[in-house]
């Protein structure tokens, strides 16, 4: 890809696109979940010649209609992301952090990863969603966490803080103590 149409598509997501890392829940696949990462450049239905051409140029991707008149370049190819990504990092204004955190994300995600390193990525990968604007992510690193233990996967743990969490009280500058229902004193009143 020459620079000026590299800087052209960086331009391009930093408008209309986006890179997004969701889990998909797939019974078939080893820890229930796989991690699909992508990213979506968004235009008009009217003008998916330009789609067109973008999936051309980079080789690869799908085009999808939404059906609402935009349409989608999809790319979920990660050795075709990461090229990309690279290709377009030092052209990228508004999702700089995006590429980046992309770009350190994705050789993460391979086959044959234990669960404690599956976990980790997934923590990644809730880590990334808060670069996003998006309100619809439903399945978080802890739901992942949950089903691999629940699994057997990884072994229960009985003195983690969550364990303990309604049962202590952790303050960040103060004394931690046992919580209690007692409610607090109303101005002196005697109740």
């Amino acid at each position: 890809m020459k620079a000026s149409q590299a800087s052209y598509l960086a331009g391009f997501l930093d408008g209309d696109g986006s890179i997004h890392f969701q889990f998909v829940r797939q019974r078939e696949y080893r820890f229930g979940y796989y991690i699909r990462a992508s990213m979506s450049l968004s235009q008009s239905t009217l003008a998916v010649h330009g789609l067109e051409a973008i999936q051309a140029l980079i080789g690869g991707g799908y085009l999808r209609d939404r059906g609402t008149g935009m349409s989608d370049l999809v790319v979920t190819s990660r050795p075709l992301l990461i090229d990309v990504l690279r290709q377009i990092e030092p052209h990228v204004i508004f999702k700089r952090k995006h590429v980046r955190a992309a770009l350190g994300l994705l050789p993460d995600i391979r086959p044959g990863m234990s669960p404690e390193e599956f976990l980790n990525v997934a923590r990644q990968v809730d880590d990334f969603a808060s670069l996003n604007y998006s309100k619809t992510k439903r399945i978080f690193a802890v739901d992942v966490e949950h089903h691999l233990r629940s699994k057997g996967f990884l072994a229960p743990v009985t003195t983690s803080l969550m364990a303990h969490q309604e049962r202590w009280d952790f303050r960040p500058n103060g004394p931690i103590h046992k919580s209690h229902n007692t409610p607090a004193p109303r101005n002196r009143v005697k109740v």
